[in-house]
């Protein structure tokens, strides 16, 4: 592979979606000409991607939901098996692919650290150095002989890539792991990926942040609807993405598209999570304010246009919020709705959003609609506060799907007067 660090060559991975065909059906098949279209029930995550990297290259993966980022990383973890193509790649892999991914909740941070260690191969001489720099740099000196069921999921992300970026790889995966944490927390973790870069360490970065694409990559790739649209500096494909970014729906929805999404009036373009500060992200704290984006062209003038969303975790609505008032458009146009959610409302699990827009003209009614517009996760910082907490917060009986930080009042009501036994 000469000199380069990972080669990947016509990767693909196909995705069958529907049951195999009946008996009945295999024998109906016999009698029709063969089809020269690909089967309906085949959809590709990946498609003739290919590209080479050199040693120490930071790689930035962006592109929609849905474009096969996750999927590139899984196949070159070896956690998922491509249908096509290869992949080479020279040296040891860090994956950060999944909030703690392969580690045990009932054993301790100590203990879960030795495996991992082991896992990997460290000599006895060097277990010791390298749990004293792991536990530094993930701050939980205090928590090392914990279980980690009692951790937070913030203590979860800073001790899963403190052990993965001190175990020295030649090849590190992150996906979307560097977003969680506090600010600090982040900073550091992003200049330990730029000194391990100018060490000669490879780093695969997908994230929705631009900012620390364009910050840390030194070489960024696009991904849409599986395919490589671009690669390049990061500023150039960073602008590109965010030019062209409304034509990259999930699914690779384009205007004109029908579906649950468009009809004749109208189509849902895009849906994005939004930092306070107008950043694409793809995870979000619960400290934090956050804004979902919903992008939409309304195709008939004269016409009323009312969005609604709603925001699924854990099997059930948390909860929904619909437009005050209706949209006149009186020509046909793009239109953006920004909705702000509070911060130290959601809790910290996986929401599915998703999105409706109800159009009406001349008194008949229609609605287009998203149903999985969009899947993110929330993480809270329970650590920062009473250690007693954690048990309170993550024990599965208290588990939610909100978590609002309301007004509290405690008054003493009168005194107790306690009478001594036997009198």
């Amino acid at each position: 592979m000469g000199d380069a660090s990972v080669r990947v060559s016509n990767l693909g991975k196909c995705y069958r979606t529907s049951k195999p065909p009946s008996p009945w059906q295999q024998i109906a098949a016999k009698f029709r000409k063969p089809a020269a279209s690909k089967p309906a029930n085949e959809i590709w995550a990946l498609k003739d991607v290919s590209f080479a990297l050199e040693r120490g290259t930071i790689l930035g993966v962006i592109g929609p939901n849905g474009a096969g980022k996750t999927t590139l990383l899984k196949i070159l973890a070896r956690v998922t098996l491509p249908t096509e193509g290869r992949v080479v790649g020279r040296g040891t892999v860090a994956p950060l692919l999944e909030l703690g991914a392969g580690l045990q909740p009932d054993m301790t941070a100590r203990e879960n650290i030795a495996m991992y260690m082991t896992w990997n191969g460290l000599p006895q001489a060097d277990v010791e150095r390298r749990t004293d720099e792991i536990v530094s740099f993930a701050e939980i000196e205090e928590f090392i002989d914990t279980p980690l069921k009692r951790f937070s999921n913030g203590m979860y992300v800073r001790l899963a890539f403190s052990m993965a970026i001190n175990m020295q790889p030649d090849i590190l995966l992150a996906d979307e792991i560097l977003a969680v944490g506090d600010l600090t927390f982040q900073e550091r973790c992003l200049q330990r990926v730029e000194e391990a870069g100018a060490a000669g360490m490879t780093v695969f970065f997908v994230s929705h942040d631009m900012a620390a694409i364009q910050r840390l990559c030194t070489r960024v790739i696009l991904l849409n609807a599986g395919q490589l649209v671009l690669d390049g500096d990061p500023e150039t494909v960073v602008n590109h993405y965010e030019q062209a970014a409304w034509t990259m729906a999930p699914g690779g929805a384009k205007r004109g598209k029908k579906g649950r999404h468009a009809n004749e009036h109208g189509e849902i373009l895009s849906v994005r999570l939004m930092s306070a500060d107008d950043r694409e992200i793809g995870v979000a704290r619960h400290e934090e304010e956050l804004q979902l984006r919903v992008t939409f062209s309304v195709l008939t003038a004269g016409i009323t246009a009312r969005a609604i969303v709603l925001m699924n975790a854990r099997g059930v609505v948390a909860f929904r919020t619909a437009q005050p008032a209706d949209i006149t458009v009186p020509e046909p146009g793009i239109f953006a709705i920004r909705v702000r959610i509070p911060a130290r409302l959601l809790a910290d699990t996986i929401y599915t959003v998703k999105v409706g827009i109800l159009l009406v003209k001349d008194g008949e009614q229609s609605t287009i609609a998203m149903d999985n517009a969009l899947v993110f996760r929330v993480y809270a910082e329970h650590d920062k506060g009473d250690k007693s907490l954690l048990t309170l917060y993550h024990g599965s009986s208290m588990s939610g799907v909100v978590m609002p930080e309301l007004e509290w009042d405690v008054a003493r009501e009168r005194d107790i007067v306690m009478v001594p036994e036997g009198r």
